[in-house]
């Protein structure tokens, strides 16, 4: 995708960061919708902390997601090939920039039916009924509010799982394997399954809010949930790039949190 011997994208880094911190404060009407709904006394919340512990917050991993990340993507040929190509003169993809929507909608959709029937499994087989807002189930929050939390995640998550921490764990596989040719896959295979598994394990956070402590069946249906998604995001990633896995993400964050609660509950 990307050449080692590119000078470093400074306009793409400059990009993805403002990026992600412009849609930050976006997540907030979502925030204070879970934290109206939570189960027992909740602290106050001052809006201009949470805008600014969030903007501080956002900041601590967009900085090294798209610093390091775009730095060490390139040398095992990943990154964002569009961006660089556009901002700072990489060589651009020989596919359009359009060649990565249907891919980006197909794995979305895919993956929010897997998580889905998982949620209905737990539920329906093992009893499980607490909230899954990690695909808005059980929770009576307006869509427009998750709709607008749509707009960030998909640039904070993937940048700092997908293009730093899966390239890193595979750069560093490599490095340490001596790991070159086919084997190269299996090296960005096993960053894939890890990142995805941390992927899957920092949402069971959003649980503390209706459970806590959480139990181990919450969290292991958490988990199972987001792994199928992370998955497919960090496989698009690595045959298409950045840009893919944002819009892949953008897509289904826009199927659960916004579709599913229009379907379930209207437009309210």
């Amino acid at each position: 995708m990307v050449s080692e011997t590119c000078p470093y994208p400074w306009r793409t880094f400059i990009f993805l960061v403002v990026a992600g911190t412009l849609t930050g404060p976006l997540v907030i009407p979502y925030l204070l919708g879970l934290l109206a709904i939570a189960p027992g006394p909740q602290p106050p919340v001052l809006l201009r902390s949470l805008i600014l512990s969030g903007f501080i917050e956002n900041l601590k991993y967009l900085l090294p997601g798209a610093g390091i990340g775009l730095w060490v993507a390139r040398k095992i040929g990943l990154g964002a090939p569009y961006l660089e190509g556009w901002l700072d003169g990489a060589p651009r993809p020989a596919q359009p920039l359009s060649s990565i929507v249907w891919p980006a909608l197909f794995w979305a959709t895919v993956t929010a039916i897997i998580a889905f029937g998982i949620d209905a499994f737990f539920r329906y087989a093992l009893g499980v009924t607490t909230p899954a807002p990690e695909i808005h189930a059980r929770i009576a929050v307006p869509w427009w509010r998750s709709g607008l939390a749509s707009l960030w995640a998909p640039w904070a998550e993937e940048i700092f799982d997908r293009l730093f921490l899966l390239s890193l764990l595979a750069w560093l596989g490599m490095k340490l394997f001596r790991i070159s040719g086919e084997g190269r896959w299996i090296a960005l295979w096993v960053a894939n399954v890890a990142t995805a598994l941390f992927f899957g394990w920092y949402h069971i956070s959003n649980e503390e809010l209706f459970v806590n402590p959480v139990s181990f069946i919450v969290a292991l249906r958490t988990v199972l949930i987001v792994l199928p998604a992370g998955l497919a995001f960090g496989w698009i990633y690595i045959r298409r790039g950045l840009e893919a896995a944002i819009l892949s993400h953008f897509f289904i964050d826009v199927i659960v949190h916004v579709v599913r609660p229009i379907v379930e509950h209207g437009l309210v």
